[in-house]
């Protein structure tokens, strides 16, 4: 009898260990592909944010004297500050938002959009020009079409600015950016979008100032 009962009991230990042999085959095979899509998301977020970061040192959106220079001579003095973080710019159509900051120098560049210091403030009377680059910050710009709207914040308030139109201009060239007495935006990067290494044009978005609206408190976390 204890002869049957032992031969019972190994047959129990047996099954018990082929189904925990099974259960963890089946656990494996589970856990692969989801480990697989793990790996796979961080490797997307880590390229996203290489795409984010790198930028070629050579790039230079806005090249010296491509803005033409004011005929009156501005008494007013600018209320930003170089380097400053001085307001965000919105595009609906992309679902974008990128921090302002005043200058147009690489460090600018590579934390946001750079507003160029020899033009109007936000929303002020005059071309108030910005500058990013085409596969960080301004990426997409090339899909936004007359009428668009594009929404750019300061201290000033909110303003709200529709599309105008497009231009692709050699980036050697000078005064492409004009001067106006309506307040205007423009905002240019480097061209064509899909160039590698330093593009040889830029491209010109421009927008007019359609109205302004007071700041409302954030509901952003």
């Amino acid at each position: 009898m204890s002869k049957f009962s032992g031969l019972s009991i190994a047959v129990k230990l047996i099954l018990i260990l082929s189904l925990c042999l099974l259960l963890y085959s089946v656990f494996q095979i589970l856990k692969a592909p989801a480990e697989a899509r793990h790996a796979l998301q961080n490797w997307e977020k880590k390229r996203e944010e290489a795409s984010r970061l790198t930028v070629p040192e050579e790039e230079t959106p806005l090249p010296a004297g491509m803005v033409t220079p004011s005929k009156e001579k501005n008494t007013l003095k600018s209320a930003y500050t170089e380097g400053e973080i001085i307001g965000e710019i919105y595009f609906p159509k992309l679902d974008r938002r990128i921090a302002i900051l005043e200058g147009t120098e690489r460090p600018q560049l590579k934390k946001g959009a750079g507003h160029y210091e020899g033009s109007a403030d936000i929303g002020a009377k005059g071309n108030s020009v910005l500058a990013g680059h085409r596969d960080t910050v301004f990426r997409g710009l090339g899909d936004l079409v007359k009428d668009d709207l594009i929404e750019v914040e300061s201290a000033e308030g909110k303003f709200i600015y529709t599309v105008t139109g497009s231009a692709i201009v050699d980036g050697d060239a000078r005064g492409a950016i004009r001067q106006s007495t309506e307040p205007v935006l423009t905002l240019i990067t480097c061209y064509p979008f899909t160039f590698i290494g330093s593009a040889p044009d830029r491209y010109l978005l421009t927008a007019s100032l359609l109205r302004r609206e007071p700041l409302s408190p954030s509901l952003r976390p």
